[in-house]
């Protein structure tokens, strides 16, 4: 038993409501999220559900989401921030759309070394829940709101894809360096949702990055709810983070919804793009 149990067990009990919202809430909505972006009827959906069945629990203290302008009060302990459908766009092709959920010991916004544990449920052809706690990292399959199958997750050592966000025309020339370095080795994946990048990591190992571009100056991910969680099951996983030129669990928050350029990947294939963007 970890104290973030009570957490995890919320999310995956959840997850059958989580799959009916996905089937009947899939159009867009007139509003947008505190980043800017169009929200979908699924986010707000989905959003609702989670911030209910979590901030009821008493290891829960405060809830932030992606999709809410600031931190809620909700009682005394951890401080959870969470992504509540990560690839929202990818509903209108029928694709691949996730959660993340960074729990952290502390007020939001945190570093990533603040984190406990962190969680990516993945809505797939089946619906697993990725968990880091106390240094280890477990993908669970979730079938009618219960685990039924857990196993243990490590990076391999070779790394076996590569996918970046964005066109290269968008990207600073470094980056473009490191891009024409990697995919002449690796396999392409880019989905357009994140967490769906980030597990096929988990299982193959190679690089994904979310850079900084001309549309996007500070990078595509969220610190608190998506670059710091993920950063962190990466890294306990035996893989590395980086904002390109530090770890991303190093990096000094200003802001609740501020935006970083993210890399997650094996530890070489992240050394050498801090090597070249440095």
């Amino acid at each position: 038993m970890t104290a973030v149990d009570p957490i995890v067990d919320a999310l995956v009990s959840s997850v059958p409501d989580v799959r009916e919202k996905l089937r009947t809430a899939r159009g867009k909505t007139a509003t947008e999220n505190p980043s800017g972006d169009v929200q979908s009827a699924a986010d707000r959906e989905i959003d609702r559900l989670f911030r209910e069945r979590v901030s009821a629990l008493e290891a829960v203290g405060a809830y932030a989401s992606e999709e809410r302008e600031a931190v809620e009060d909700v009682g005394d302990g951890f401080s959870v921030a969470i992504d509540p459908l990560d690839g929202s766009s990818n509903l209108r092709s029928n694709n691949i759309v996730g959660t993340v959920v960074g729990i952290y010991d502390g007020p939001l916004p945190a570093s990533g070394r603040d984190l406990v544990a962190s969680m990516v449920l993945l809505y797939g052809p089946y619906t697993t829940i990725t968990v880091a706690v106390d240094g280890t990292v477990t993908r669970h399959v979730v079938d009618d709101g219960r685990i039924v199958d857990s196993s243990p997750v490590a990076i391999p050592d070779e790394g076996d894809i590569c996918g970046f966000a964005g066109s290269t025309n968008e990207w600073p020339e470094a980056v473009r360096d490191c891009w024409s370095e990697f995919h002449r080795k690796h396999k392409l994946r880019y989905t357009g949702a994140m967490v769906a990048d980030i597990n096929h990591l988990l299982v193959d190992g190679g690089v994904v990055g979310y850079p900084e571009r001309t549309t996007s100056p500070s990078g595509d991910l969220r610190l608190q709810y998506e670059a710091n969680p993920i950063a962190y099951i990466v890294e306990a996983a035996g893989g590395q983070s980086s904002t390109g030129q530090k770890s991303i669990l190093d990096r000094t928050p200003e802001t609740l919804h501020e935006h970083t350029p993210a890399y997650f990947g094996n530890a070489e294939r992240i050394g050498l793009l801090e090597s070249t963007l440095s």
